[in-house]
């Protein structure tokens, strides 16, 4: 068995793509919101001709352009993004970040550490001097960190911790969150006070997201807003050894 998926490892091909070899495997992640700015694509195809012809591509990775703000960034970093005014920090930041988007494997190929390995092998290719990448799976499965980037425990922000504790005033506990419709019930059931109370603070919460920043009062927000309470995931980067040496971290 090892044999055999080592020869076929060995007929797989990493070049560059475009948005056609995204959508491809697009349905096979579990996150279908908007990928935001495209900097590069890479797809791995198998070049033993009948699995090409039965499979466009085997797995897919998207680039794109680094968000603004990230407190987890700064510490990685040591703050060098942060340390000039915005306008030459988000110049600095575009010029030297690219933003790990996607990692899509086709599930037949999975479990052969092809993720790791498309990670691993495009990261060199981008020209980049430092990615990152977040991922909420990170603890689960650690392609990332088997690709040679450096992980870092991410911590909740300030609105996600507000939106934990206004749940808890209201008694409605950590327990309930993984039933929106059991949660948005409770929402619905609470006198005049504590609605008018949950609704400012689930709209403010909502806030950060760009494309989720006008759901009204619905089970859709509800569910929204409880996924984004869990497990803040983990951040990770890598640093072009041809580009960068190692930032110290923040309060080093």
């Amino acid at each position: 068995m090892r044999t055999l998926e080592c020869q076929l490892c060995s007929q797989l091909k990493i070049e560059k793509a475009n948005r056609d070899a995204y959508k491809a495997l697009a349905r096979y992640h579990y996150r279908n919101d908007a990928l935001g700015p495209i900097k590069a694509i890479y797809a791995m195809h198998d070049e033993h001709p009948l699995r090409r012809n039965a499979c466009a591509a085997v797995g897919v990775i998207v680039y794109g352009s680094p968000a603004a703000n990230s407190a987890m960034r700064n510490l990685a970093t040591g703050g060098i993004f942060a340390g000039v005014d915005r306008a030459a920090g988000l110049a600095l930041l575009n010029a030297s970040m690219l933003t790990i988007r996607r990692v899509i494997i086709e599930p037949r190929y999975r479990g052969l550490g092809l993720a790791s390995r498309l990670v691993r092998e495009t990261m060199p290719l981008t020209g980049a001097a430092m990615i990152e990448a977040a991922a909420v799976m990170g603890r689960v499965h650690p392609f990332l960190a088997r690709a040679g980037m450096t992980e870092y425990a991410m911590e909740p922000d300030v609105k996600t911790e507000r939106m934990r504790t206004a749940l808890e005033t209201v008694e409605i506990g950590e327990h309930l969150w993984n039933d929106a419709a059991k949660v948005h019930a409770c929402i619905e059931r609470l006198d005049a006070d504590k609605r008018t109370f949950m609704e400012e603070q689930m709209r403010a919460f909502v806030q950060k997201f760009a494309t989720q920043r006008n759901l009204p009062h619905s089970p859709r927000r509800t569910e929204f807003v409880l996924s984004k309470l869990g497990d803040p995931g983990r951040y990770y980067l890598w640093l072009n050894p041809k580009k960068c040496a190692r930032p110290k971290e923040s309060g080093a």
